[in-house]
């Protein structure tokens, strides 16, 4: 009964998740064994009950989009092939995530049917190297996990706490960090959200895009758990 309980108020808020634009994409390769492209395998994750996918194309290549923000099990196939399985993908909000190239054997009853691999996560992102990201199964796993703010402090040497506790940038004042919580600004001192809640942290100490405004010092970006995150957590535990 708790159980179902859940269910229903998971669901009663699909309709606010949806409204806010919290969409990424997936883009990755497929080869064969002998590293040729694989023309037309078959690409999908799994959302809830539904699956979102595409077919890869003359070079290999796939784009699976709009995905909303969170944890995705993503599935390869190609018939007369092994098929691959990649959980925990991190689809981050307003971001392209590169899967790393994926390679198909052809199939034999010697070998397993499905193959499960590990998903290289990053936290630094090459094209955006002032930028660190974390997913919530890093927060999960962390002896900081129960303070965002210590948490984020361990993200990089150039972020600090001070006595009170606030964040700070490089001898920065805490005043002058920007926080976005699900796309919604908060300048100055930010109370902290429960740590079961989140879903992704990045946080930019240079190059900050021009989408998140003017500042002298850092910006911190939090996405809340999805609904699917909320749901394949409900699920599974």
């Amino acid at each position: 009964m708790r159980k179902v309980l859940i269910l229903m108020i998971l669901l009663t808020g699909v309709l606010q998740i949806n409204a806010q634009n919290n969409f990424g994409e997936l883009h990755g390769k497929v080869f064969d064994e002998n590293g040729d492209p694989m023309i037309g395998a078959n690409v999908y994750v799994e959302a809830g009950d539904r699956q979102i996918g595409a077919m890869t194309d003359e070079n290999g290549k796939y784009k699976i989009k709009p995905l909303q923000a969170g944890i995705y099990t993503l599935n390869i196939s190609f018939i007369g092939y092994q098929k691959i399985i990649i959980p925990g993908v991190n689809v981050k909000p307003d971001q392209i995530t590169f899967v790393q190239d994926s390679e198909l054997e052809v199939w034999s009853e010697i070998m397993p049917e499905t193959i499960i691999v590990e998903y290289e996560h990053k936290r630094i992102d090459p094209e955006e190297t002032g930028k660190i990201s974390v997913s919530a199964e890093a927060l999960k796993n962390s002896p900081a996990q129960k303070d965002i703010k210590t948490f984020v402090a361990s993200m990089s040497s150039d972020i600090k706490t001070d006595s009170e506790g606030q964040l700070y940038f490089r001898g920065g004042r805490p005043t002058s960090i920007v926080y976005f919580v699900d796309g919604i600004k908060i300048s100055g001192n930010f109370q902290t959200l429960p740590s079961s809640g989140v879903g992704s942290i990045s946080v930019y100490t240079g190059g900050i895009p021009a989408k998140y405004g003017d500042t002298t010092s850092g910006v911190i970006v939090i996405e809340s758990k999805n609904y699917f995150d909320l749901y394949n957590q409900w699920l599974y535990n």
